[in-house]
């Protein structure tokens, strides 16, 4: 198996790569492929970079994305760039790669990490929600092997974990909201295997809220996850 990652410098995206290495089921033949802008930090025998100057331009490197997943954490803030560079770096990037992907190999696995918000008929009053139910509903037209996470927020799963000051302050009002709900939190931990394991095993349902992820028993390690 090869497995795709974008996004691995970041919260989400990092956690996954972590996840990825240091599992035992994961050779050096089942290789770890991760897509970045600048060459990354992290050594790794099971690790290839494949360094990209536009996402939106897949021709260069076409030959290294036939792959058995995708797992796409790759994602900005829509209040750290403009509407425009939002749409593009959300929607634009994200279905050029699908589509370059799927040229690969059809029957591959595309695991978008989307968001609570997300609306597939664009009837949400954010940005956020709008452009990411754009992206999901468009990647539903490419594949039938697209599978949406829409985690709420995401916390950290130890305290060495780097985070902004802003979410770093909700953490403990998190913890506290969810002993009472499922719907309002999860440790990034927690999120990382429900993507690996729909990633390597696929999935009956197409769309995983919040509560879905918590609640999804790893197909390689049933039983409950242990970082909720």
């Amino acid at each position: 198996m090869k497995i795709l990652v974008t996004g691995a410098t970041g919260f989400a995206g990092g956690e996954v790569l972590r996840q990825l290495l240091d599992d035992p089921a994961v050779t050096q033949v089942t290789q770890v492929t991760v897509l970045l802008r600048r060459p990354g930090s992290v050594r790794h025998p099971k690790l290839t970079e494949v360094v990209l100057n536009n996402f939106l331009d897949y021709t260069r490197v076409a030959a290294q994305l036939n792959a058995d997943a995708c797992i796409w954490c790759l994602g900005v803030s829509q209040t750290a760039v403009s509407e425009a560079e939002y749409v593009e770096i959300t929607h634009g990037y994200t279905v050029a790669a699908a589509r370059a992907m799927l040229a690969a190999n059809q029957d591959m696995r595309f695991c978008f990490l989307s968001g609570r918000a997300a609306d597939q008929q664009e009837r949400s009053s954010t940005l956020y929600g709008r452009i990411k139910g754009r992206t999901e509903r468009d990647l539903g037209l490419l594949s039938a092997n697209v599978f949406n996470f829409r985690p709420a927020f995401i916390r950290r799963a130890h305290a060495g974990q780097k985070r902004p000051l802003v979410p770093l302050l909700f953490e403990p009002v998190a913890w506290v909201v969810n002993h009472f709900t499922d719907d309002f939190s999860v440790s990034v931990a927690t999120l990382a295997e429900c993507l690996i394991d729909v990633a390597k095993h696929g999935a009956v349902q197409k769309i995983f809220t919040n509560r879905a992820i918590l609640h999804h028993a790893p197909a390689a390690r049933p039983g409950p996850l242990q970082h909720r």
